[in-house]
């Protein structure tokens, strides 16, 4: 379990004078950079960092496709619905056999390359089609091949239309940390996470929720996290009090997956009332005023602001993680949270597990590009106010045909509305202006 840390973030004490902040993993756009060549943004020189070689990384998480379909058909969903149709090329469920496959591979690179720490993260599709006896061996092959190796975690991500307490046992057994897919209350999440026949899901997924919770007994390392994605036109104060009296704790809210070849939605305008929903969400966070409630971008925005820190991205000699895609087929992939920018992930390489260890996958490349991108500054970002906050966006938001990753994100205007509102509200509170004015200095926008 990470460790909270209480962090002082003004001078005085008016109602916003700490706040409980817990280092969050490294994210394109925030979070950790590693140690690389010269960084074009900066001027630093940096040496090389090379994630093939023993020593370099903290951990490995690999998102694990156990089932390659899905039971419900969400319209925003990055596979299916945007144009990767990958996955029905692949079959539908893992084996035991290939398990088997990904867990030696596994033990032996974490072995060669000092990697202390694996994360199994259990996707799809919608993971749980792969059956609990089927869920319950992997998780054993997964620990026998791992463990004497290096130390290991599961969690997974389910949408939560299909559990049950039996598959509850199977969980708490293999101690899989759950989170559920809703977002929102029912208005907000049957928006577009529908069934294949249109028909709500939500009823199912509040149960699940609503068990998970109860079965918790107020244990919150047992309890469920949520992921929801954001919707321009849902009210967030709603729909973040209605996550709260489900009693969830850990919350992620994600913008929709979209590049910067988008030109509708950029000339739009929409970018900017994404901004004024992540306000309302901070907002309520800040009203509720409870150490124990977590949300990911709040936690990465107020690392910013943290005194005796200085904001931006933090370096050091390992990265915290390196993520993995393991399909159904024992073919290893890169992030595919990448998949927006398609034409770019189409293009990836993919390696079986037959044929490449994790070294020889680590050293393709692809990986050392994927670090360079995150730590280099898009071009028309360079004078931008918020450029050590936001680091140009997710990566995937900055893709274009034309100019590859340089771009700012395609939702650039949301991050200056909401880190302009997160500013002037934090003065407000006590926290010291001259310090924002030095951390985040007025410079001559250049988007």
């Amino acid at each position: 379990m990470t460790r909270a840390v209480r962090v002082q973030i003004g001078n005085r004490s008016p109602p916003l004078a700490c706040c409980e902040l817990t280092p969050s993993p490294a994210v394109a756009g925030s979070g950790t950079r590693v140690t690389g060549e010269r960084n074009r943004a900066t001027g630093e020189n940096e040496g090389v960092w090379n994630p093939a070689l023993p020593n370099s990384l903290e951990s490995v998480q690999i998102v694990y496709k156990v089932a390659e379909r899905c039971n419900i058909n969400c319209t925003y969903c990055y596979y299916f619905n945007m144009g990767d149709n990958t996955p029905l090329e692949r079959p539908a469920r893992a084996s035991l056999a290939t398990t088997e496959r990904i867990g030696t591979w596994l033990a032996q690179g974490c072995e060669t390359l000092s990697i202390p720490r694996v994360h199994i993260a259990f996707h799809g599709g919608e993971p749980f089609l792969i059956g609990m006896k089927r869920f319950d061996e992997m998780c054993a092959i997964l620990r026998d091949r791992v463990l004497p190796i290096a130390d290991i975690e599961f969690s997974v991500q389910t949408n939560g239309t299909i559990f049950n307490e039996e598959w509850l046992a199977v969980m708490r057994e293999n101690q899989v940390s759950i989170g559920v897919s809703i977002d929102g209350d029912r208005n907000a999440h049957d928006r577009y996470r529908l069934d294949r026949h249109g028909r709500s899901t939500f009823e199912k997924t509040e149960a699940t929720i609503k068990a998970l919770v109860q079965s918790a007994e107020g244990d919150p390392t047992l309890l469920p996290t949520t992921i929801s994605v954001l919707d321009h036109r849902v009210d967030y104060v709603e729909a973040y009090s209605y996550l709260r009296s489900l009693g969830v704790e850990t919350m992620s809210f994600l913008l929709p997956d979209r590049n910067a070849d988008d030109v509708e939605f950029r000339t739009s305008g929409l970018a900017a009332q994404y901004g004024h929903r992540l306000m309302e969400i901070f907002e309520s966070w800040l009203r509720e005023d409870n150490p124990m409630i977590r949300v990911r971008f709040i936690d990465e925005t107020l690392r910013h602001f943290k005194i005796g820190l200085e904001p931006g991205p933090v370096t050091r000699r390992r990265k915290d993680v390196q993520v993995l895609i393991a399909r159904s087929d024992g073919t290893i992939a890169v992030d595919d949270s990448y998949i927006p920018a398609l034409t770019w992930y189409s293009a990836a390489p993919v390696y079986s597990v037959d044929e490449a260890s994790l070294p020889q996958v680590l050293a393709d490349p692809i990986y050392a590009l994927i670090e360079k991108e995150i730590r280099t500054l898009p071009a028309r970002c360079q004078a931008c106010r918020w450029q050590v906050m936001c680091r140009g966006g997710d990566l995937e938001n900055r893709f274009s045909e034309r100019n590859g990753f340089d771009n700012p994100s395609i939702y650039c205007d949301a991050y200056m509305h909401f880190y302009g509102e997160v500013c002037e509200l934090l003065e407000r509170n006590g926290y010291p202006r001259d310090e924002i004015e030095r951390r985040f200095p007025r410079l001559t926008e250049a988007v």
